[in-house]
């Protein structure tokens, strides 16, 4: 394997308190691990009893030059039947929505609202098939759903962050502050000063009346966390329903003078919040069950790495079997037999997927894919693996073959073998 070692990870941890100083030091080590490891003749390979196809080729339609992509790995983007996948085609400033059917594929909208890691949160609502995303309007951030032939159905003033499982309502947040703290889920507009922390944090947003109502503020997790840095450093960000859609979890974070902080919090549909993960590092996670989330992040008894937060009793056990491979973006099967999760670039600048049996407690690389050094930083590719809704495939996107593309990974013999 060639992952990064202790002392590596070790180092990494203690530039994490100079945040610029580490990018900086990261680019420089990438390439010099990219001149002396990287395999030049690799750029992919998929596990025995899998099939990999690009998402132009599973649905027989014509594919073009323009890079595609779907955006992060908290949603999926089939329909519930899977005869439509939804993907983002980059188009200068502008993403172009588009629909890949039966032998075509068919524009459905633009949007100037999008980031290369979440794309315009595009989405297909919950309870049919229409589609929700965010675009910019007169110089404003606004959430659309227009129906599957590109007709607007109706427009909020607030942009999406999450959807709730039941389709009726949603939670936004300040994007603006996204694009002052980090960048790569903002939507690149300078809008000038910040919201006051007393105004600004988390909203609920009807989908059917459009009413809002503001749920949770900026300045009640700035007060709990204790600290003076300034205001504007403060952010919330990753916006994820439990599936019963009676609970949501979030991160809190900042930059101080300690590096970037993060604290984990779950709420309950009325605002009502505590922290579940309060050890400076959380990164990447999703729901097991209404009460139990798979949270990638450091505790004082076990280090970094994966663990399951028992969210009412507060108990915490640590996934050993993961804990070689470092930070991933983690997706629950239908099932809630398997976690599907990826790597970031290892010294070949090789990505991994990898397959996560909860009941066996084993892993298994199911893929690798190689990554050209153009794509670092705020162009990165992630792959976000994503469950099919019938729990055979996984979507993803990479940059493997040199551009940026998204996939489908057949696994349903691999899966049905257990």
């Amino acid at each position: 394997m060639s992952q990064f070692n202790g002392l590596e990870r070790r180092i990494a941890s203690i530039l994490q308190q100079y945040p610029g100083v580490k990018q900086r030091i990261k680019n420089i080590y990438q390439r010099v691990n990219y001149y002396m490891y990287a395999d030049r003749d690799f750029v992919y390979e998929v596990a025995d009893d899998t099939e990999l196809s690009d998402v132009p080729s599973q649905y027989d339609a014509e594919s073009f030059t323009a890079e595609r992509f779907f955006g992060y790995f908290d949603v999926h983007p089939w329909t519930s039947s899977m005869d439509k996948m939804l993907l983002h085609e980059i188009t200068s400033d502008e993403v172009k929505i588009i629909i890949f059917q039966n032998q075509e594929s068919v524009y459905l909208t633009s949007s100037s609202a999008w980031n290369l890691q979440q794309g315009t949160r595009a989405q297909w609502h919950p309870t049919g098939e229409s589609v929700l995303l965010n675009d910019l309007k007169s110089g404003n951030l606004i959430a659309k759903e227009i129906n599957s032939s590109g007709e607007l159905i109706s427009t909020h003033a607030r942009p999406i962050q999450a959807v709730h499982p039941d389709g009726k309502e949603y939670l936004s947040l300040n994007y603006d502050r996204l694009d002052r703290n980090r960048p790569d889920y903002g939507y690149g507009l300078d809008r000038g000063s910040l919201p006051s922390p007393e105004s600004d944090g988390l909203w609920k947003v009807d989908l059917e009346s459009g009413n809002e109502e503001f749920l949770i503020s900026l300045e009640s997790l700035i007060e709990r966390a204790d600290t003076s840095v300034d205001p504007d450093n403060h952010y919330v960000n990753h916006v994820l329903y439990n599936p019963s859609g009676e609970r949501f979890v979030f991160l809190h974070r900042w930059r101080g003078e300690e590096g970037r902080v993060s604290r984990l919090y779950v709420s309950d549909r009325d605002g009502n919040c505590w922290v579940v993960m309060d050890e400076s590092v959380v990164s990447h996670y999703c729901w097991l069950s209404d009460s139990e989330l798979f949270v990638w992040g450091r505790t004082r008894e076990f280090g970094n790495g994966y663990h399951i937060i028992d969210i009412d009793s507060g108990y915490i056990k640590y996934v050993d079997t993961l804990s070689e491979w470092g930070d991933g973006h983690p997706s629950l099967s239908p099932n809630r037999r398997y976690i599907i999760t990826d790597t970031y670039p290892d010294r070949k600048r090789q990505r991994h997927l990898l397959l996560y049996d909860r009941e066996e407690d084993d892993v298994v690389k199911i893929g690798s894919f190689f990554e050209p050094l153009k794509y670092t930083g705020i162009t990165r590719c992630d792959l976000h693996p994503r469950w099919s809704p019938d729990g055979t495939a996984i979507s993803f996107d990479s940059t493997h073959t040199g551009r940026r593309e998204s996939y489908i990974l057949d696994v349903g013999e691999l899966v049905n073998q257990s």
